[in-house]
């Protein structure tokens, strides 16, 4: 396995925390929702994420993708793709199969994974198989009773748009690592409009952290310095009634800061 590189490594994040909404639309049996991402590097364009929502009364989609744009795409071209179905079961998001793909020019890797719907109990087909001398290997502890990172974080954005704050966790499985992944207050701040396309106004900030607990690296820079939850921060704004979205992230690392923002004019709401 060649170690994934460091834009790939922020588009999973990208995709896995900013793609979520929560939405609550009065008198709609069946809601979805458009959104696209731009992810910039310092100043420097580097990628682009969308996703396609499908809401339905106890039931919901999920096809995201991702890929770096300029000259990212031509040093370090990458392609993702996520497809998620699921259920909502006493106000939670449960999910049901999860299909992920990463394609670059050195590699390309997917797993699908299924849960059981009485049990929670999982199960992945990999390609290609872990390397284990590469990465840890994924224990049965880790993950029984752990969901995929979009369910979770479906859960926790619910949390804020009933309490107004973004304190919690979630065991995460996406059919490749396993981690424990903790969402914690800031408090809200005010957003400027610091692109012609991004959001301004009032947001919860939540700090996010990650407990890697298996089918990581080995050996990484990223873990050399623990990042801490003000490192990556998320930024959640009630952009139209009822409906809560991650409008802006920011991670910090040792190669610099990457800033992900929702383009505000690719916000499409439909619903029957």
């Amino acid at each position: 396995m060649i170690r994934i590189s460091p834009i790939a490594f922020c588009l999973a994040a990208v995709l896995a925390v900013l793609v979520v909404p929560v939405v609550a639309i009065a008198g709609s049996k069946t809601t979805s929702l458009q959104l696209t991402y731009q992810v910039e590097w310092g100043d420097v364009d580097v990628a682009t994420t969308t996703a396609d929502w499908t809401f339905g009364e106890d039931t919901f989609e999920l096809v995201a993708t991702s890929r770096t744009i300029g000259v990212t795409d031509r040093l370090r071209k990458y392609r993702g793709r996520t497809e998620l179905t699921g259920r909502i079961e006493d106000g939670r998001y449960v999910p049901h199969r999860l299909a992920i793909s990463g394609v670059s020019k050195r590699r390309s890797r997917e797993a699908f994974t299924t849960w059981a719907p009485a049990t929670g109990y999982s199960a992945t087909q990999r390609q290609p198989a872990l390397d284990l001398d590469k990465v840890f290997p994924l224990k049965a502890e880790h993950i029984d009773g752990a969901i995929d990172p979009f369910s979770a974080m479906l859960n926790a954005l619910d949390t804020v748009a009933k309490h107004g704050s973004c304190d919690g966790s979630a065991r995460i499985y996406d059919g490749l690592r396993t981690s424990v992944l903790t969402l914690h207050d800031f408090g809200a701040d005010v957003l400027e409009k610091d692109r012609p396309f991004a959001y301004a106004g009032s947001a919860v900030v939540c700090g996010l952290s990650g407990k890697p607990t298996g089918g990581h690296l080995r050996k990484s820079r990223w873990r050399k310095k623990q990042p801490k939850p003000e490192d990556v921060l998320i930024f959640v704004a009630e952009v139209r009634p009822n409906l809560f979205l991650p409008v802006r992230m920011q991670a910090r690392s040792f190669l610099g800061t990457v800033t992900a923002r929702l383009v505000m004019p690719s916000l499409k709401i439909s619903g029957n």
